[in-house]
C-alpha cells in the first residue's frame, strides 16, 4: 500500500518572498511536482498569492511523505492519527513556512504562523486500515 497523490498549498502575501517559498515547496513535493500559481485576494481584501504543488505519481507522493524526515513521522507517530485523516482518506499536514525554507520540517499547530498545507490521498480498498497504512509507510523510513 501507498499513497495515490500529495498536494502541498501555501497562501502567501505580497510581503513574502515568493521566489524562495516556490523552491521550498518544489523541495518537499520532489522535482516532478506541477507547481501552479493562482492570484487572488485575502479575506480582508489584500492581494495573495496561492502556490499549490501536484504530485499524482504513487512514488514520488510517497517520498514527498517520506521527505518530512525522521523528526516529524515520529511526531506522527506519537500523535493520534486518525485525527489527521479524513473521510476521504486524506492525510493532513501543516508544516512552518519559516522553517521549510531551510529544508527543516516543523509540525505546525499555530494558526498565526504562515503553513504549508500537505494533503496526501492514502491508497485504501475495504477492509485496510488508512491508519495502519500510513503507519507502515513511515516504517519504511526507518
Amino acid at each position: 500500500m501507498s499513497l495515490h497523490s500529495a498536494t502541498w498549498r501555501v497562501h502567501v502575501s505580497e510581503l513574502d518572498d515568493s521566489a524562495l517559498i516556490i523552491e521550498s515547496i518544489q523541495w518537499i513535493a520532489g522535482e516532478n511536482a506541477v507547481i501552479n500559481i493562482e492570484n487572488g485576494k485575502s479575506i480582508h481584501g489584500a492581494k495573495q498569492k496561492t502556490i499549490v504543488a501536484k504530485v499524482e505519481n504513487k512514488r514520488e507522493s510517497c517520498e514527498s511523505f517520506l521527505r518530512l524526515g525522521k523528526t516529524a513521522l515520529t511526531k506522527i507517530v506519537g500523535d493520534d492519527i486518525s485525527k489527521r485523516i479524513d473521510e476521504n482518506k486524506n492525510f493532513h499536514i501543516r508544516i512552518d513556512v519559516s522553517n521549510l525554507v531551510s529544508k527543516e520540517i516543523k509540525i505546525n499547530c499555530n494558526k498565526e504562523k504562515l503553513v504549508a498545507k500537505g494533503i496526501f490521498k492514502i491508497e485504501c480498498y475495504p477492509g485496510d486500515s488508512p491508519e495502519r497504512i500510513i503507519l507502515e509507510l513511515i516504517k519504511k523510513y526507518e
